[in-house]
C-alpha cells in the first residue's frame, strides 16, 4: 500500500515536470517568433530605407531658371541640398539652376511651345526678379502660392554727393520726369531691365491713388504718357555705349566730377549697390518719397512641369527658405522676408531701412502699356485751343451754359498738362479785335503759364453774337505753322457747337484756304470737338481729315469732355 502510494507521487511529480517543461519550450518558442518578427520588421525597415537611398525609381532633375540676381546664390544653395541626396517619390534629385534675364524667360515662358535655346532647359522652378513680371506664366499656372524668396528695394544709384542732393530736395518717383529734363538735367540712364521697369511704373503712378496698383486706365492717361515720355526722351540724351546697369554705374564711378558725369543716376536694386559698396566703390542710394518698388523674386512652382519635379521644387525652396538659404542671401545683400524682414548689416554708404510702403503689383497690361510708351515716347505737344464764344455758347446744358462747362474742362484738362508742351488760348465769335472776329487770350507759350493766363482771362467772357469758325480757323492755323516747333506734334483744337454763319468764306474756299495754309514740312493737325451736331459738321470732318486730325461730337455736359481735351491738348 505504501509503495502504490510513493509509485503515484512519482508518478505526479513526473507529470507536472513534463508540463513544466512544455509550458516553458512554448514560451520558448513564442519568444523567438515575436524576436523574430522585430527582426523581420526591422530588416524590412532597412531594406525599406535602402531602396530609397538606392533611388528605386532612378535619378531626376530639378530645372530652376532665375534672375541673373539669384541665380548664383541659388546654385550654391541646389549644389548643398543635392550633396545632402535628396529623395522626392523614390526619385534622387540633383538641382540645376539657370541664369535667364527674367525678361528673357518670361517671353520663353509664354510662348505657345517653349524654346530651350532661348532660356535654358524647361523649369519646374522659376525665380524671376519681381512678381509684375510672373504674369507670363498666367497661363501655365503655378502649384502653390507664390512667395516671395528675397527681396531688394528699388533705388536710385548715384555719387553719393548727387545722392544727397536728391534727397534734400525730397523728390519723389513722379519728380524725375521734371528732373531729367531740367535746366540742369538728371540725365537719368534707362538701361532695359527690371529696376528700369519699376522706375517707369512709379514715374506712371497718380500721386493721389498711388497705394493702388497701377491699372491700364492710368497708364494710357495723357499725364501718364507725358511723364513717361518726358522721363524716356530724356534718357536719350545718355551715350549709347552705356547700355546695362553695370555700364551705368562704372561711369559714375570713374567720373573725376560726379556732378559733369554723362550719367548721375540709374535704377538699381539696393541689393546691386550693395555688393559694389562692399567692394570700395564710392556709390549711394537715393530713395524717392512714396511707395518704393520692390524686386520681390517670387518663387514659382510651374504647374506644367511633372508631380515629381513639383514635389522637389517645393523641397527645394523649403531649404532655400532654411537657415542656410537666409545667411547665404544676407551674405549677398539681400533683405530675407519672414515674420519680420532680416537685412543685412548696415555698409558705409548704405543702410537698409524700413520700407514702408511698399508699392503695389501693377497689372500686367498697365505695365505692358507703360513700357510701350517708353520704347516709343511721345513728344510734347503743341496746341492753339480756339473756343467758340458766340451766343450759341450761352445755351443752357445739363444746369450749366456751354462756355461754363467747357471752361470748367478747360481747367481740368490744362491742369494735367506737363510742363514742356506748348499752349495757346485764342477764342471767336465775331468783331472781338476790330475787324478781326478772334481775340488771343494766352500766346503760344509753356503749357502751364499759357493755361494760367488763358483761363484767368476766359472767365471774364460773355457770349458774343456770331460764329465766324471758318475765319478764325485759318487764322489759328497759319499762326501754328508759324510758330512751328520740331520738338512734338502741332495742333488746333477747335471747340465749336457751329455752325459756320459767316458768308464770306464758303465751305470749299476755307477748305482749299486750309489746304494752302498746310507745309508738309510743318505738319499742323486740326482736332475738332463740336459741341453739337452742326449743319457743317461735313466740312469740319473734311478739314480734319485732310490735316490727320479727329472729329468728337459731344455734349458740353458729359463728364468725359475734359478727358477728351486734355488728351487733345497732351503729348501724343
Amino acid at each position: 500500500m505504501g509503495n502504490h502510494r510513493r509509485n503515484h507521487a512519482e508518478r505526479r511529480r513526473r507529470g507536472v515536470s513534463r508540463g513544466v517543461v512544455a509550458t516553458v519550450v512554448v514560451l520558448l518558442l513564442l519568444a523567438a517568433a515575436v524576436v523574430g518578427w522585430f527582426a523581420v520588421r526591422d530588416r524590412s525597415a532597412e531594406e525599406a530605407e535602402q531602396a530609397a537611398r538606392a533611388c528605386v525609381e532612378g535619378e531626376a532633375t530639378l530645372a530652376v531658371t532665375a534672375d541673373p540676381d539669384v541665380a548664383d546664390v541659388l546654385r550654391t544653395l541646389g549644389e548643398s541640398w543635392t550633396a545632402g541626396g535628396p529623395v522626392v517619390r523614390d526619385h534622387c534629385i540633383t538641382t540645376a539652376v539657370t541664369a535667364a534675364p527674367t525678361a528673357v524667360a518670361a517671353e520663353a515662358l509664354a510662348a505657345t511651345t517653349y524654346d530651350p535655346s532661348a532660356a535654358g532647359p524647361e523649369p519646374a522652378l522659376w525665380v524671376p526678379s519681381d512678381t509684375a513680371a510672373a504674369a507670363a506664366v498666367a497661363a501655365r499656372g503655378t502649384d502653390i502660392t507664390p512667395r516671395s524668396v528675397v527681396t531688394s528695394p528699388v533705388v536710385l544709384g548715384a555719387a553719393p554727393t548727387v545722392a544727397d542732393g536728391l534727397a534734400a530736395a525730397g523728390s519723389r518717383w513722379t519728380d524725375l520726369p521734371a528732373l531729367a529734363s531740367s535746366a540742369d538735367p538728371l540725365r537719368l540712364a534707362l538701361p532695359t531691365g527690371p529696376a528700369t521697369a519699376a522706375t517707369l511704373v512709379a514715374v506712371a503712378t497718380d500721386p493721389g491713388t498711388e497705394t493702388q496698383p497701377l491699372t491700364v486706365d492710368r497708364a494710357t492717361s495723357p499725364a501718364a504718357v507725358s511723364a513717361v515720355s518726358r522721363l524716356a526722351l530724356a534718357a536719350r540724351d545718355v551715350p549709347a555705349d552705356i547700355a546695362d546697369v553695370d555700364a551705368a554705374l562704372d561711369t559714375i564711378v570713374r567720373a573725376p566730377d560726379p556732378t559733369a558725369a554723362p550719367v548721375r543716376a540709374v535704377p538699381v536694386t539696393e541689393q546691386q549697390l550693395a555688393m559694389r559698396i562692399r567692394e570700395g566703390q564710392q556709390l549711394a542710394a537715393f530713395r524717392p518719397a512714396g511707395p518704393t518698388p520692390m524686386a520681390d523674386h517670387p518663387g514659382l512652382v510651374l504647374a506644367t512641369a511633372d508631380p515629381t519635379a513639383r514635389a522637389a521644387a517645393a523641397e527645394f525652396l523649403d531649404y532655400v527658405r532654411s537657415a542656410p538659404g537666409r545667411e547665404a542671401f544676407l551674405a549677398a545683400g539681400f533683405r530675407v522676408p519672414g515674420e519680420s524682414t532680416d537685412t543685412p548689416d548696415p555698409i558705409v554708404g548704405l543702410d537698409f531701412p524700413a520700407v514702408d510702403p511698399v508699392a503695389p503689383v501693377p497689372t500686367a497690361d498697365a505695365r505692358a502699356a507703360v513700357l510701350g510708351t517708353a520704347a516709343e515716347p511721345s513728344r510734347p505737344a503743341s496746341t492753339t485751343v480756339l473756343l467758340d464764344v458766340s451766343g450759341s455758347m450761352e445755351s443752357i446744358d445739363g444746369g450749366s451754359t456751354r462756355l461754363d462747362n467747357v471752361r470748367a474742362a478747360l481747367g481740368q484738362a490744362t491742369g494735367a498738362l506737363s510742363g514742356d508742351g506748348r499752349l495757346g488760348v485764342w477764342i471767336y465769335s465775331r468783331g472781338l479785335d476790330g475787324s478781326r472776329p478772334y481775340r488771343v487770350l494766352a500766346p503760344l507759350g509753356p503749357s502751364a503759364e499759357s493755361a494760367r493766363t488763358g483761363l484767368d482771362a476766359l472767365s471774364g467772357i460773355t457770349p458774343q453774337t456770331a460764329t465766324s469758325t471758318y475765319a478764325s480757323v485759318l487764322a489759328a492755323y497759319r499762326s501754328a505753322v508759324e510758330n512751328w516747333s520740331p520738338d512734338g506734334p502741332q495742333s488746333v483744337l477747335l471747340v465749336t457747337d457751329g455752325p459756320n454763319d459767316d458768308t464770306s468764306i464758303s465751305p470749299s474756299s476755307f477748305l482749299q484756304s486750309l489746304a494752302d495754309a498746310a507745309d508738309p514740312a510743318r505738319p499742323v493737325r486740326l482736332d475738332v470737338v463740336s459741341l453739337a451736331n452742326a449743319s457743317d459738321i461735313d466740312t469740319l470732318r473734311s478739314a480734319a481729315g485732310q490735316t490727320g486730325g479727329d472729329v468728337i461730337v459731344t455734349a458740353s455736359s458729359d463728364p468725359g469732355l475734359a478727358g477728351t481735351l486734355e488728351r487733345l491738348t497732351s503729348a501724343r
